[in-house]
């Protein structure tokens, strides 16, 4: 049977024992004499069993002092490197945190966002760049670069320059508590010079080519398994557009032949291709554009481009029910909160199978209608509802108390924001002073004047004031009334013009001040107030004159596309006559007719007052009035017309259609 360790130890302190106690009695034979040499025997002994004892014994013995360990450092060792996650851009410009799709852009191009540690935390400014520009290579050559940071709260989109230092930007700058950058992502942006990302060594070293090659199904290239993932995306949507534009340009050369009713649109729409196929342009890029018109367009894509993902919003109005149900139903649907109005919008008709951007369009151009010219609704027992008061390129909000409480303004705001979004009518004729307002400028430097003021009463005691001649005992008696119920002293002889001026402020400004507040709300709400409030001058596209909506004979004859004759229906020249002779008709009520008119008709035959670049005319057998397909902003005549009197009145029954119902008479 095998011993244990204990009791072979054992037996090795037993045999060094009997060792020692040899050599001990081996020295006494040797040296007899001496009676000294006897006397450590036993301590020896002891000593080798005190050996093993120590040796084997996992505590050291009593007596014996045990070495000293120092104590271990407490005290926190000092951080000396700079750890912070950093986003780089691509545009100079971009000053709006990228959305989800190109932040995956940006990442397959070796941008976008990354944790960075620097060695040093009191680098200099040099290294912090040099750092940065071994994450990010593309920097090298853009001519330095900006940090930034996201405005105000964490779901802000818009991001903020951080400033510079003189010697530039540091670890310790950066850290320090007054800059307030905390732990939030800082973004990079080029400083000179844009990164191009389709020619960036990481767009294309960033996802290795691994797999089998795969063919293209649409263009027949040949790609590998990682490859085709991102080379399809475009390469459909191309795809797409090319059958899109070979589909437009068949049906508007051959024309459509079944519509039975006027007005109403194909079921088949063609999407705005001037929105899906437009570039993605930097956010920044409108603010440098100096033609305000395609600043604005810009500023309109940016948007639609970020809410592009996002539901689409329904509009739902029944024209089976009257006239106030259905501005009803209108007010309903822009009092919606928390609503992305730069989402893909489309709209739905109750009673009519009318679909497309026709309806969309004619949703539209009613709705900026009702806000121009009143609401039938009969809020305050006026008999119409009007928010906005006075003559042309004069219009103020209305100081009704039932408008304000029922925060219709604000309504009006997104209404107008909306349609400018989606490319639809604009809100004409409002006063300067209040354009100023509504920007966000002081109040003391607005510019109003008399005609800015519908209130006839006020028109009439400034119109006194102003005059030179002595006033009547009954003027003044009038002038005191108006400055009494305003708290204005009353006039004397000092302070004839002061109280003028006074009582037009407060008639046209001071009472104004919640309705503009509520605008300038609705105009946030809808994503629009940003554009005017960064680049005032662009108030002017969101507001324009009535002078620059007034449509003339010549807009509409030069963008209409005439029928030509059928090469395959040469026998039929009593068809071709009656053809001419009804496109002769549609021209003379163009030229003749008023500016009103020629909105109405250009309403009726595209869905809204905005002309398109082309307007299409067909002349059909298989009708008896005038019918309209908006989605293809065509309009169909009938062949058989015997004077241009009953043409005139057959046209004017059609358009007048669109006042109950879209295209239904």
């Amino acid at each position: 049977m095998a011993k244990s360790v204990l009791e072979l130890l054992r037996e090795a302190a037993a045999a060094l024992e009997r060792q020692n106690q040899r050599e001990v009695t081996a020295g006494v034979d040797n040296n007899p004499t001496t009676s000294s040499s006897t006397t450590p025997s036993a301590p020896e002994g002891r000593t080798a069993r005190a050996e093993v004892l120590r040796l084997f014994s996992p505590y050291p013995p009593r007596g014996v002092p045990r070495r000293s360990i120092p104590p271990a450092n407490t005290k926190k060792p000092k951080k000396t490197t700079y750890t912070h996650i950093f986003f780089c851009l691509a545009k100079r410009k971009d000053c709006n945190i990228p959305n989800p799709k190109m932040k995956k852009l940006l990442q397959q191009a070796g941008l976008g966002e990354r944790r960075i540690t620097f060695p040093d935390r009191s680098c200099s400014a040099t290294e912090f760049s040099d750092h940065l520009q071994l994450s990010f290579p593309q920097l090298k050559h853009c001519g330095g670069f900006q940090l930034l940071r996201s405005r105000g709260s964490t779901r802000s989109r818009v991001l903020d320059v951080l400033p510079c230092s003189k010697d530039g930007y540091t670890p310790e700058f950066l850290c320090n508590k007054e800059l307030g950058v905390g732990a939030a992502v800082i973004y990079i942006r080029p400083l000179q010079k844009d990164i191009v990302l389709e020619n960036t060594p990481s767009a294309t070293t960033s996802v290795q080519s691994t797999g089998p090659t795969v063919e293209c199904v649409y263009c027949t290239d040949t790609f590998t398994h990682s490859e085709i993932e991102g080379h399809i995306d475009s390469c459909e949507k191309k795809h797409n557009s090319d059958l899109n534009a070979e589909e437009t340009s068949e049906s508007t050369a051959s024309g459509s032949s079944g519509m039975s009713q006027p007005g109403t649109s194909d079921a088949t729409s063609l999407s705005s291709h001037s929105q899906s196929e437009a570039n993605y342009s930097s956010f920044e890029d409108w603010t440098t554009e100096p033609n305000i018109y395609k600043a604005a367009n810009l500023f309109r894509q940016h948007l639609i481009h970020n809410a592009e993902l996002k539901p689409e919003l329904v509009a739902r109005l029944d024209l089976r029910t009257t006239e106030e149900d259905r501005e009803r139903e209108i007010l309903t649907f822009y009092k919606k909160q928390g609503i992305d109005w730069a989402s893909p919008f489309s709209v739905v008709l109750g009673g009519d199978a009318a679909v497309g951007d026709g309806v969309k369009r004619h949703f539209l151009s009613m709705v900026i209608e009702k806000i121009q010219f009143g609401f039938d609704l009969n809020l305050e027992n006026t008999g119409r509802t009007l928010l906005f008061n006075g003559a042309d390129d004069h219009k103020v909000p209305s100081t009704s108390r039932a408008l304000i409480d029922g925060d219709l303004f604000r309504v009006a705001g997104r209404a107008i924001g909306h349609s400018f979004i989606h490319g639809g009518p604009s809100f004409t004729g409002l006063s300067p002073a209040m354009q100023h307002l509504i920007v966000g400028s002081n109040e003391e430097s607005a510019v109003f004047e008399l005609s800015d003021c519908p209130d006839t009463d006020v028109v009439e005691v400034v119109s006194v004031l102003e005059s030179k001649r002595e006033l009547t005992p009954q003027e003044e008696c009038e002038v005191n009334n108006l400055a009494f119920s305003w708290d204005l002293p009353p006039i004397n002889k000092n302070n004839r013009r002061w109280l003028s001026e006074k009582i037009l402020r407060h008639a046209v400004i001071e009472r104004r001040q919640t309705q503009i507040k509520q605008i300038r709300k609705g105009l946030k709400d809808s994503g629009v107030f940003n554009m005017i409030k960064q680049r005032p001058a662009l108030a002017t596209v969101l507001f324009p004159r009535t002078a620059e909506q007034i449509m003339d004979s010549q807009t509409i004859l030069k963008r209409i596309i005439w029928p030509m004759p059928d090469s395959e229906d040469e026998d039929d020249h009593g068809s071709m006559e009656e053809a001419c002779l009804v496109t002769g008709f549609l021209r003379d009520y163009i030229e003749n007719g008023s500016s009103q008119e020629l909105h109405q008709l250009l309403k009726f035959w595209t869905g809204w007052s905005i002309p398109p670049q082309q307007l299409y005319v067909e002349v059909s057998s298989d009708i008896c009035m005038p019918v309209a397909s908006t989605c293809m902003t065509t309009l169909k005549l009938p062949q058989k017309c015997p004077s241009y009197q009953t043409f005139k009145e057959n046209l004017a029954a059609a358009v007048r259609s669109t006042e109950f119902g879209f295209g239904m008479i």
